[in-house]
Order: structure tokens, then C-alpha cells, then sequence
């Protein structure tokens, strides 16, 4: 089944890799250029900017497709539920490539957002286990020869709340499988779809609404977190434990309800984020801007925020004159280019020169890079101060939200009024020693 996407379907958020690689040598052009002492500017590359974008390498320039492998039983709704957390208005089907008689595999490709997925379908894989006794050999040995064939990065499980009800066996057999195929076994995330089936005739939905039907949900999650021996799970949301609960475990990530037999879906925002949560850095871009979930990608923009704030840090360990903090300035550069990507706009100068003048730096549009970047220190006030860690990070912190604002909430708000509450927060921020 090979899912093509429209390119008209609205905006994409999607980051070009090759964008990406063009603004990381303007990057490093700039810290070439910055007149600090050679030793302050190797040691600025190698503990400041090195680890920022680095990070971000793996996560835009390393970028790979998640690797998804679904199972379960026959009538768990698969199917449904990859064309949900695809979030497809409109998918065609077309060849399907098998790649054993029992699994099949889905390349699902969005070419408008630069990513696609590897999805697994393990079809009919349980139904060879029976309700009680040993997993056949069989089952071991399918299993194994697809999770060594794809080496998925997470495994999600599919039930109904009938397939919950009906004892503990299929959460038994996952746990004997684990047992068998040991490190090769990935983390499994808990599916529980068709949550309305036991809706009454002219009962309401959403779940929300009726009580009762919430109550059941709840009891099912209730009793999928007590058979995985999960004492202590934290709900998604506290005032609505229906959302699903997220395990403390590495073996067990967490449990989701979810309506996806037609839209409105329901609750797969929620199973989008943990997955997307779970997933290695570098499988974790493409998967979630496939899915033009701004929830997602605003995510994403506020834990680079707060990632690039921590790493700015380390500005306040170099000497360096508070008139020319070029070093500083451009690691802010990238991450106001880099929140603006999440948020559907081009990854180059261009959207860095737009959030400068729209916050309040003037005739920045007509400027090359360097000055770009230096105009960033109008915007917090470092004036007169030592660029110290908290001083760093507080005032990359602030640039940050309020690049988020402006991109994602078309909301002016100067970072200046965000600078104090950023250094507060960093106040104790410890960055490398010389």
C-alpha cells in the first residue's frame, strides 16, 4: 500500500535538509569572522556551538524514517490507525510490498514535508496463538525474522476493549516474546481502538460527554496498566485520565484510546506524542512533520528553545566583549531559523530577517548575515553586562519564545520583556570550565 500525499493539501511543516546545510555553513562562516582570540573561538566551537548543532545534525541532516511495526489481532482496526497518525485526507492505494507472507510492509511517503515512514503490519501474527499454553515456535520465529529484518524503533500494540476484556493472554504472549527474542524486542506502545464499541444506541459521543462510556475506558486502562504491573502510570492530562496513561518503563511506554474509524478521529493527537516522544532524535523529525500536527512541532520548537538556552550557557565560560558577541548571536540566528521552519516557513536568513524587524530592529532586511545576526543584540538587554551563563542562556531563552510567538501565534513580543524571567530561570545554569 503506497500512500501518495497531495501537494495541495494546505501548508507543509517540513524542514529541507538541504536548506538546513546551507544555513549551518552561514553559521560557521560567522563564528570564523567573530574578532575573538583563536583559542576563545575553538573553544566556543567545541563546547557551545558544537554540541547546539550537533544535535540538531542528527536531527535534521541524519534524518531518517521512523520504523513503526503494528500488531495484534485481526479486527484491531491497523489499518485505520496508520492512516490516521499519517493524518491523510486523501490517500490512494497502490502496490502493496510484501515482505513475508505473514507481514507487510508500508513505505509510506510524503514528499511534500521531506519525510516518509517504514510501517510493519505484522497481519494475522496472533492469530496462531492460542488462548492458553506456549507461543507456538512459529510466531517466535516470524516475529523475530521481521523485528531483524526492520529492526523497528517501537512496537504498537492494537486491541479492543473486547480483546482487553478477554483476559490477560495477548499481554502474556508479549511478555513471552520479549522473553524469547530479548534486546531485539522493541518498546511497545498499548493501542486501545474501537473505544466506542460498547457505545449505546443514542448515546453521546465524544467520551467526554457520556460518563459512563468514559468510565469504561478509563476501567480498560485501569486494568491494561495493573496486568503490565505498572503500579504508578502518569496520566496525559491530569483532570482527564481518559487520554491514556505513559509508563515508566523502557520495555512499556504507555496506553491510548483512540477512535479512528472515521473522522473526526479522536485521541491520536495523543498517541502521535508519545510515540513521537519515544522515538531516537534522529527518526524523530520526519515523523512528526509528516503528520502536520502543529501541536507537534510546537513542541519541538520549545524543547530546542530550551535545549539551545542550557548549551548558550556556555558563552559565559569565554572572555569576550559584550559589543561583540557574534558567538552568541548566531547561535540565536539558528534557533529563530529553526523555530520558524517548525512552523512552516523556510529555513534560511530570510525568516531570521523577518522576526528582527518585526520585533523591532530596523533596515535589518537589506543586511548580510553577519549584521543579522549582530542585530539580535538589540533585542535583549545585555547591554553593560557580563555575558555570563545566565545572562546567556536567559537571553537565547527569551529570543526563543518569542520567535515561537511570532511564528506559530503571529504575536509580537519583544524579547526584552521575556529577559528576566529567562535568566531567573537559568540563574544556576552551569556551563563547561576552561
Amino acid at each position: 500500500m503506497d500512500f501518495q500525499t497531495s501537494a495541495s493539501i494546505g501548508q507543509s511543516m517540513a524542514v529541507d535538509p538541504a536548506k538546513f546545510k546551507a544555513l549551518r555553513k552561514k553559521l560557521d562562516r560567522l563564528v570564523e569572522s567573530a574578532p575573538i582570540r583563536e583559542e576563545n573561538r575553538e573553544f566556543v566551537v567545541n563546547n557551545v556551538l558544537g554540541p547546539a548543532f550537533s544535535e540538531m545534525d542528527d536531527l535534521i541532516d541524519d534524518s531518517r524514517p521512523p520504523r513503526l511495526y503494528l500488531f495484534g489481532r485481526s479486527g484491531a482496526g491497523k489499518s485505520s490507525l496508520i492512516n490516521a497518525l499519517a493524518n491523510k485526507d486523501a490517500a490512494e492505494v497502490g502496490s502493496v510490498e510484501p515482505t513475508t507472507v505473514e507481514s507487510e510492509l508500508y513505505h509510506i511517503s510524503f514528499p511534500d514535508r521531506y519525510a516518509s515512514w517504514d510501517v510493519v503490519d505484522s497481519r494475522g501474527l496472533f492469530e496462531s496463538v492460542p488462548p492458553d499454553g506456549d507461543v507456538p515456535a512459529d510466531t517466535v520465529s516470524l516475529m523475530k525474522r521481521d523485528l531483524e529484518e526492520h529492526r523497528p524503533d517501537i512496537a504498537i500494540h492494537v486491541m479492543t476493549p473486547d480483546h482487553v476484556r478477554a483476559g490477560e493472554e495477548d499481554f502474556e504472549t508479549v511478555a513471552r516474546l520479549r522473553d524469547e527474542l530479548g534486546a531485539l524486542f522493541p518498546p511497545v506502545v498499548y493501542c486501545l481502538n474501537k473505544v466506542d464499541t460498547h457505545l449505546s444506541p443514542g448515546g453521546d459521543w465524544p467520551p467526554e460527554t457520556n460518563p459512563s462510556l468514559a468510565g469504561d475506558i478509563k476501567a480498560n486502562l485501569d486494568f491494561v496498566s495493573r496486568v503490565l504491573e505498572e503500579p504508578e502510570p502518569t496520566a496525559f492530562e491530569e483532570n482527564q485520565p481518559l487520554r491514556g496513561y505513559e509508563f515508566d518503563s523502557e520495555e512499556n511506554v504507555g496506553v491510548v484510546p483512540t477512535y479512528v474509524k472515521d473522522e473526526p478521529y479522536w485521541n491520536v493527537e495523543t498517541l502521535s506524542w508519545l510515540i513521537g516522544d519515544f522515538l531516537p532524535i534522529s527518526a524523530r523529525l520526519q515523523f512528526n512533520q509528516a503528520q502536520r500536527r502543529e501541536r507537534l512541532m510546537r513542541k519541538m520548537a520549545r524543547s530546542t528553545t530550551n535545549r539551545f538556552s542550557s548549551i548558550a550557557a556556555g558563552i559565559g565560560a569565554t572572555p569576550m566583549p559584550v559589543a561583540d558577541i557574534v558567538v552568541l548571536s548566531s547561535l540565536q540566528a539558528g534557533l529563530v531559523a529553526l523555530i520558524g521552519s517548525f512552523s512552516c516557513r523556510e529555513l534560511e536568513w530570510a525568516t531570521v530577517q523577518d522576526y528582527t524587524s518585526a520585533v523591532g530592529v530596523s533596515a535589518v532586511g537589506g543586511l548580510g548575515a553577519r549584521e543579522v545576526a549582530r542585530s539580535l543584540v538589540q533585542l535583549a538587554p545585555v547591554g553593560g553586562q557580563a555575558i555570563s551563563g545566565a545572562v546567556a542562556a536567559g537571553t537565547t531563552w527569551a529570543i526563543g519564545r518569542s520567535a515561537e510567538e511570532y511564528f506559530f501565534n503571529d504575536n509580537v513580543v519583544k524579547p526584552s520583556g521575556l529577559f528576566e524571567k529567562g535568566k531567573e530561570r537559568f540563574r544556576d545554569a552551569k556551563f563547561p570550565s576552561r
